[in-house]
């Protein structure tokens, strides 16, 4: 299993890694096309997406409903390292507080390039 050890979000030079959590959205790679007498396949253009949790306030340099042209690093315990390049906010979504911990807020971002290293 997989442990993410940091994700650190990046913009002009700017960083900013306290996230509570990440999730790597879903990839569509090929679509089912219906055709006269079988089911055909068409590739799809790659979006790549994520989400993450933050807890507010937060004490961050960086808009995060206002990055464009950012990089998110995504570092696991196993050395490997995730790269999104060209990420845009593309939503900010539910908040949610059940009156003991701090206000939490989810925020979808989607990325022109998802790279890995090893």
């Amino acid at each position: 299993m997989l442990y993410c050890n940091r994700c650190t979000l990046e913009m002009n030079g700017v960083s900013f890694s306290d996230f509570s959590s990440f999730t790597d959205n879903s990839v569509i790679k090929a679509k089912a096309v219906n055709m006269m007498h079988k089911t055909g396949h068409a590739k799809m253009t790659p979006r790549y997406g994520f989400t993450i949790e933050i807890k507010k306030p937060y004490l961050g340099s960086i808009d995060l409903d206002e990055v464009e042209e950012g990089t998110l690093t995504v570092e696991y315990d196993s050395g490997e390292r995730i790269l999104y390049r060209g990420v845009y906010t593309l939503e900010t979504g539910d908040s949610s507080m059940d009156g003991e911990t701090e206000l939490t807020i989810t925020k979808s971002f989607s990325a022109s390039e998802k790279k890995k290293e090893n």
